[in-house]
Order: structure tokens, then sequence, then C-alpha cells
């Protein structure tokens, strides 16, 4: 549970419990393993010693991927397979280059690698499944899990929970009605389902749960099934983070349709717009809002990153 989900105001107290429900029982997460085994592999040796341990850093081309080096040696991913990047994305290839390019000579800490760590999950969760090694899967996931696990999601949906009317003198509901209700028209248009068929829960009636249709969970199930492994990771990361899965979806809309719906920094902005109202009038926790106010937006730009591909 998040730190400010937790801090006593004195008004709203209630709302905001209703509001963190989905983040007491959280679904299986897979992220990006950091192992302790016998690999020789780039990813876990900076994980071990986290220290720079190269001079150089380069990308060799072909034309099937770009592999990003380290002193001509192709970095290896925390499974062993190579770090190769698609040539439909070959942006994100050199931006792998310069975020290893960029690393200091001091202590490394592995944030520091966002983009590398979402490329690593993806290599490793495609290669597992689709070679159907179960040791493998049991350490990155199966792809129909994680689906299941991200529709836990959809249920108490940070988008789909409005404050009570009175909360923030009513500022906080009116502008959840301004940013949210499109979006969530827009969500039931791409899922092809009927208007009003996604449940929200209005705190006002009071402490109770929120569930989707099966009707709804199939449509959103059959969706989640027609992505390739870089989109599904790029929404995972996202729906972890801003535990939504509306927000993930936004993300892989946002990277293939402009402005169509909501830029990445509006996404960014709906998933926290309750904490910014908090700040606004108890002040920001030091070492907390501002840190969870870049966090979230590192998470949701490099998903965007790493799911845009040139046609």
């Amino acid at each position: 549970m998040l730190l400010y989900r937790s801090i006593p105001f004195p008004n709203g107290l209630v709302s905001r419990a209703i509001r963190s429900y989905a983040t007491i029982s959280k679904p299986q997460q897979y992220s990006t393993p950091q192992l302790e085994d016998n690999n020789q592999t780039e990813s876990n040796r900076l994980s071990k010693t986290l220290t720079k341990f190269w001079s150089q850093v380069s990308i060799e081309s072909n034309e099937n991927h770009h592999a990003i080096k380290l002193d001509n040696k192709t970095i290896r991913t925390p499974l062993g397979n190579f770090l190769e990047i698609p040539t439909n994305r070959s942006i994100l290839a050199h931006l792998l280059h310069h975020e290893w390019s960029s690393l200091s000579n001091l202590s490394i800490k592995t944030h520091n690698l966002p983009l590398t760590s979402l490329v690593a999950r993806v290599i490793d969760l495609e290669h597992a499944n689709l070679t159907k090694n179960e040791e493998l899967q049991a350490k990155v996931g199966i792809r129909e899990d994680i689906i299941e696990d991200l529709l836990r999601y959809f249920d108490t949906d940070t988008l789909l929970v409005f404050a009570p009317q009175a909360e923030y003198e009513g500022k906080l509901r009116s502008k959840q009605e301004e940013l949210y209700r499109p979006i969530i028209s827009q969500i039931e248009k791409l899922l092809e389902i009927e208007s009003g068929s996604i449940n929200w829960l209005d705190t006002d009636v009071g402490l109770r749960g929120n569930q989707q249709s099966e009707n709804v969970r199939s449509k959103a199930r059959s969706w989640l099934l027609n992505l390739d492994f870089w989109d599904l990771v790029a929404l995972e990361k996202v729906t972890l983070s801003a535990k939504s899965l509306i927000c993930g979806i936004l993300t892989l809309r946002a990277k293939s349709h402009g402005e169509e719906i909501v830029n990445l920094e509006k996404i960014a902005e709906c998933a926290t717009l309750e904490v910014g109202f908090q700040t606004e009038k108890w002040g920001e926790v030091e070492d907390t809002h501002d840190v969870d106010y870049q966090d979230i937006r590192r998470n949701i730009n490099s998903a965007g990153i790493i799911s845009f591909r040139q046609e």
C-alpha cells in the first residue's frame, strides 16, 4: 500500500480506504527477475556489483535486429538471452545505447536502467512462453496467467473509483468526472461493449466492492490476448504502477493514436489525481510524494517508449 494512502488525513479517511482497496490484496507481480544463479550476464553482474565494468557501449545492426553491446559483447538479459531489438524499434535501440552510455562511474542503481529492465522482461517472457519452458515460466510468468492477474485491476481501477461529492469541497469529484468519464467511454468503444457497461465505484454510497461483469471481463481478456509481448509488458508496467488497467490501455493507445484519447502526461495526472489534491491541501511528504511523482512518470514514459514501433 502506498504511503500516502495511509496518512491519517482528518477528512475523507474512509473514502481513501475504499480507493485503496485494490492495493490490499495484490495479484502475483512478475518483474524482470533478479536471479541468484550462475548465469554470467551483464544485467546479473550489474545487479550484484552495482559498479560500471565496461568502457564502451555500441550498437551492431543487421537486417533483423540491433544488438546492444558492452565492449563488443552483446548484453544478455537475466535469463541469458541476447538484448537484441527488432529493426522496427530502432529508436528504442538508440535510447538503450544512451541509457548505458550515460551511466556514471560511481555506484549504479538498477532503477537507472528502466528501459533495459522492461526490454529484458519482454525478451525473457517471450522466450519462456514460446519455448514453453516450465522452469523459465516459473521465473517470469505465463502469458495467460499474467493477463488474468491484470484483469483483477479492472474491478477497482484507479479511474473507476470516484471520490465523495463533499471531499475537497467537491473539486476532486468534479475533476474526476471531467477527466475519467470520457476515458471510460473510449475504453467501452475500444472493447466494443455497450455504453455504461463498465462498472464504477461511487464512494458516496458507502463501503462496498466493485466488480466487472463477465461480459466486460471477456471482452477485455480477448483484447489483452491479442497484444504482442512488447505491448503486454508495457501495459503490465503501467497497470502495476498506476493500479489501473485503464491507464495501461491508454498508454498503448497514446503511442499509436497520438492525442486521440490522452497523452502520457495526462495519463500520469489521471493516475495520481487524488494525490495532487492531497498535497495541495496537506503539503508534500518529502522523499515520498516527490519521488512517487517522478517514478510513475518514468514508468509510464518507459512503457510508452518500448511499445512504440516504426511502421
